[in-house]
């Protein structure tokens, strides 16, 4: 694995991102990018999407991994938040391979009329589904292991100006939480940047072994910015309005 594959792998979505600086070998761009469908489904039926992604598309996923194709994956599953009841992602170090893979991954497991009763089942028990690639920003050294649940808070921003709320998450939220981290109370965290998808253009990620750690650190952040960045933290605020908080259950991921 090269130095790009491993700063993707540790920073990948959901744990969707070295200290507080942007995750890239050089200045030309992004070092990896994460396609994530985020599936709305029947509360009733999700167990379904559940028992279909373990029996039919975990191995095709892990395989890939371990092959090389994929730099990672995951499958997650909600706990609190908005619509979405279950995320799947998979991580590339070019957009152009994410959204291949994308197509060729659920070709492979549904083509040519193969799993056709747990394709089936897969769209009644989720009918509807966003789809998102980011880009890989800030957050987490490559070789950190991420927690069970992601806390991951979706914003609105001001397209002209979301940059420069990248700039003030590494000024101030972002060494937070590399301390944070150091001190254990979180397991990992990440920021990641919108490149297709919807509305919302920015993702933060924290995770930890368990619910409270990453609220209890999402909330340590706050007070610190209130007080020792009340003007950054007024900045961003005006640059990202308005977010949507999500808890999600770390169900699997690989490597």
């Amino acid at each position: 694995m090269n130095k790009s594959q491993k700063t993707i792998v540790g920073i990948a979505f959901l744990g969707l991102a070295s200290g507080s600086c942007v995750a890239q070998d050089d200045e030309d761009g992004p070092a990896g990018f994460t396609y994530a469908t985020y599936y709305v489904c029947d509360v009733a039926t999700q167990g379904d999407m559940d028992t279909v992604v373990e029996t039919t598309e975990k191995a095709v996923f892990d395989k890939r991994v371990k092959d090389g194709k994929l730099l990672a994956w995951g499958y997650l599953s909600h706990f609190t938040g908005g619509r979405w009841r279950r995320a799947q992602y998979h991580v590339s170090p070019t957009m152009a391979d994410a959204l291949i893979a994308q197509a060729a991954i659920f070709s492979e497991i549904y083509g040519n009329g193969r799993n056709q009763q747990a394709g089936q089942t897969r769209a009644e028990a989720c009918e509807a589904h966003d789809d998102y690639v980011w880009a890989v920003g800030q957050g987490s050294g490559p070789d950190t292991d991420r927690g069970d649940v992601s806390l991951s808070v979706y914003y609105v921003c001001d397209i002209t100006r979301e940059e420069r709320a990248d700039e003030i998450v590494a000024a101030g939220p972002g060494p937070k939480l590399d301390e944070l981290q150091k001190e254990g109370k979180i397991k990992s965290w990440g920021w990641s940047l919108h490149r297709i998808g919807g509305r919302f253009r920015r993702l933060q990620t924290i995770t930890g072994d368990d619910y409270a750690s990453v609220v209890a650190a999402r909330n340590d952040v706050l007070q610190h910015m209130s007080e020792n960045h009340s003007e950054l933290g007024a900045e961003f605020t005006d640059i990202c309005g308005s977010h949507t908080d999500y808890l999600w259950d770390i169900v699997h991921e690989a490597p």
